[in-house]
């Protein structure tokens, strides 16, 4: 996985600092999502890397996956990551690109992983404290993990806070052990 994401951060900084130029980041997000979704789908994916298809064939494959969304532009990046045999990072490229664009609206995604649904104010009140400590604005993503027992995994970037009551009796385990 670090060495797609290594291989896919170029594309995706050439991406979005053409995008950025143009003043079109939220076409190119939406294209970039379609065609990692296209990517990951096993029968398209199976399809694409037919070896008697060339590169433009792909790329063509591509354009009626788009439909509407197909630029010049997009049609030209496609063909390059095709020649060079890269179509199956587009996941990593849509990923980076996004955290790019997050970067540049000064906003991060974050994912909060609790035991049970919080309800609004909950969410509000862990925006708040967390809009504070990161500085910037986030985007907050909600999943329901029982098996957490109690408390909540936040996840933001690459920082972790882990406030649960499964890792706190896990750490109990292993001093119990030592």
């Amino acid at each position: 996985m670090a060495e797609l994401l290594t291989l896919a951060r170029p594309y995706a900084k050439a991406a979005f600092a053409y995008a950025s130029e143009q003043n079109a980041t939220d076409a190119w997000s939406n294209a970039l999502q379609l065609l990692s979704a296209a990517v990951q789908d096993e029968a398209f994916s199976a399809y694409l890397n037919r070896p008697e298809l060339t590169p433009a064939e792909q790329v063509g494959l591509f354009a009626k996956v788009l439909g509407n969304e197909q630029t010049e532009a997009v049609s030209n990046f496609l063909t390059l990551l095709a020649d060079n045999g890269r179509l199956a990072l587009l996941p990593e490229i849509d990923t980076e690109f996004e955290q790019l664009k997050s970067q540049n609206n000064n906003t991060v995604d974050v994912v909060i992983e609790s035991a049970f649904p919080l309800d609004s104010v909950q969410e509000q009140k862990l925006a708040h404290a967390l809009e504070k400590r990161l500085n910037s604005a986030v985007k907050i993503t909600v999943e329901v993990n029982p098996a957490l027992i109690a408390g909540v995994v936040i996840r933001a970037g690459d920082q972790v806070i882990d406030d649960s009551a499964l890792s706190k009796l896990e750490k109990m385990r292993t001093r119990l052990l030592a």
